[in-house]
């Protein structure tokens, strides 16, 4: 229980340090980021590493993907939520230790309580009783951190909620409401 206090102190110096700066200004522009592949925690998914990987079209939207490669990179049949969403970034303020980021998500996210099944389903449990999905939306604070020319780390907190009307009927129950707390941690250009 340590991380927690941690967690607190450090964004608490970060935001104590941080300094509002327009979007629409050119001096102190943060970095365009494009692409990010980012490795980390999520309380949706606790016995393995989330992976997101972000595209972002136009510098004001992204699209992500975070889960943990249930399916590929593993085969436990531990409960899981994959996130698929759409990121709005509302500003972006200019600190000592990058450009905090913050965004609003929405999309949808698939809880998944078995083995995988191609697809998703929305009006029910699946042909195996075992995924459903549901929207979701979320807030996160991103900090962009120039490295070398071009390169940023990407770190980034996020806290979302879905709903899964069907999740009750799965073969291993679970709530409606589905909150999931995540941080990670990565490298975008």
């Amino acid at each position: 229980m340590v991380r927690v206090p941690l967690l607190v102190v450090v964004l608490g110096g970060t935001l104590a340090a941080a300094q509002p700066v327009s979007i629409f200004k050119e001096q102190g522009h943060a970095p365009r980021n494009f692409v990010n592949l980012r490795l980390g925690a999520a309380s949706s998914s606790p016995n393995h590493p989330a992976i997101c990987l972000e595209v972002s079209p136009i510098e004001l939207l992204s699209v992500e993907a975070c889960g943990t490669g249930s399916g590929f990179l593993h085969r436990d049949l531990d409960p899981e939520i994959a996130h698929f969403r759409a990121n709005v970034k509302l500003m972006s303020w200019q600190t000592v230790i990058g450009y905090l980021q913050p965004r609003v998500g929405l999309g949808f996210a698939e809880l998944q309580v078995g083995e995988d099944t191609p697809g998703f389903d929305f009006a029910s449990t699946g042909p195996t009783g075992a995924a459903t999905s549901g929207p979701e939306v979320g807030l996160s604070m991103r900090c962009l951190t120039p490295l070398v020319v071009g390169i940023e780390l990407v770190t980034e907190l996020n806290l979302s909620a879905a709903v899964f009307a069907h999740a009750p009927q799965l073969i291993r129950p679970q709530a409606v409401v589905q909150p999931t707390f995540s941080i990670s941690l990565g490298f975008g250009f």
